[in-house]
C-alpha cells in the first residue's frame, strides 16, 4: 500500500508489484519495466525485495478468465505456504529445492537489478519486507500457513559465510537501502490490522488474527519517516489525497472486521485507486 500512497505525489506513477511475488519475479519485472519505459534522471524507482523461499514462474497462458484471472507471473508466496502444498510436494522439494541455492538466486537478482538501475541514471532505492540477512527470522508476524519464518534465529553473514562476497557488493554506501518495513510496523502491533475468521466472522470465541502486511497508517508512517528522507524528499506533510485515503481506510476498517470485505470496499471507494496487473 505504501507505493500506491507514494504514487499520489507524482504526475505519473506505476506499481509493478505482484501479490506473493518472490525475488526472481521482482528482478524480472524491474527489467521489463526498464525495457518498456524511457527511464530518465528525473524518475524515481523503489524496489522492495521479498522472502528468499518463494518460487515464481511465468506463462503467457492465463489460468482463469475474467477480471480475477491469474496474471502471467504465477506467485503464491512461500514454497511452504498452504496454497502451494499440492504444487510443491515432497518429490518436487527433494528434486528442485535447496535453501542455499535460493539464497544465492536472490542475491544474484538483487545485485543484477542494482547494476541495471545504476545504468539508467535515475534516482533509485531498495528496501525489503525484512532484513534479508535474517532470512525471515525477523518476521515477527507470520501465520503458520504463510510459512516464511524459520523456528530459529539466522544471520546470513555468520551462519553462511559462503555468501560473504555479496555483502559489500550489495549493501554499501553507493546504494540507498531503506529500513525494512516489516520490523518497523511489527514493533507497533496495536496499529496493525486484526481480522475475524473468514469462515466464521461472527464467532467471538475464535481469536482475531493479524495480517503481517502493514496497515495503511503504518505504511504512511514508514513512507514519511523512512523512505522519503532516504530519497531526500520533503516529508513535512501529507497531500490532501493521502489524508483522504487514510481517513477513508479508518472508516472502512471500523465497518469491516474481515480482510476480504475491507479490501473489496477499499479498492472500490478510494478515489483514484487503481490496482491492475502490469506487464507480461
Amino acid at each position: 500500500m505504501w507505493s500506491d500512497i507514494f504514487g499520489l505525489e507524482f504526475d505519473h506513477f506505476e506499481n509493478w508489484g505482484v501479490s506473493g511475488g518472490g525475488n526472481s519475479c521482482i528482478a524480472n519485472r524491474v527489467t521489463e519495466c526498464l525495457v518498456k519505459n524511457d527511464i530518465t534522471p528525473d524518475d524515481i524507482i523503489v524496489v522492495q525485495w521479498s522472502s528468499h523461499i518463494r518460487n515464481d514462474y511465468h506463462t503467457f497462458k492465463y489460468l482463469t478468465e475474467g477480471p480475477d484471472k491469474e496474471a502471467g507471473w504465477k506467485t503464491k508466496g512461500s514454497i511452504f505456504n498452504y496454497l502451494n502444498a499440492e504444487k510443491y510436494n515432497k518429490k518436487w522439494l527433494d528434486t528442485f529445492f535447496d535453501e542455499n541455492s535460493y539464497v544465492m538466486l536472490s542475491l544474484n537478482a538483487i545485485h543484477s537489478t542494482q547494476l541495471s538501475l545504476q545504468a539508467t541514471g535515475c534516482k533509485w532505492a531498495m528496501t525489503s519486507i525484512g532484513d534479508f540477512s535474517k532470512l525471515g527470522s525477523d518476521f515477527i508476524v507470520d501465520p503458520a500457513s504463510y510459512a516464511e519464518t524459520p523456528n530459529y534465529p539466522v544471520d546470513l553473514w555468520n551462519d553462511k559465510d559462503l555468501f560473504l562476497p555479496y555483502k559489500d557488493k550489495i549493501w554499501n554506501d553507493k546504494f540507498i537501502w531503506v529500513d525494512p518495513i516489516g520490523p518497523f510496523a511489527w514493533s507497533r502491533m496495536d496499529e496493525m490490522y486484526w481480522w475475524t475468521d473468514a469462515k466464521y466472522p461472527d464467532d467471538k470465541t475464535i481469536p482475531l488474527w493479524c495480517d503481517p502486511h502493514p496497515s495503511v497508517n503504518l505504511s504512511i508512517d514508514w513512507l514519511y519517516n523512512k523512505l522519503k528522507p532516504a530519497l531526500g524528499l520533503d516529508n513535512t506533510k501529507l497531500t490532501s489525497q493521502q489524508l483522504e485515503w487514510a481517513k477513508e481506510c479508518i472508516i472502512i476498517k471500523e465497518q469491516n472486521s474481515g480482510l476480504d470485505p475491507f479490501g473489496d470496499l477499499a479498492s472500490k471507494t478510494l478515489k483514484n485507486y487503481t490496482k491492475s496487473y502490469r506487464g507480461y
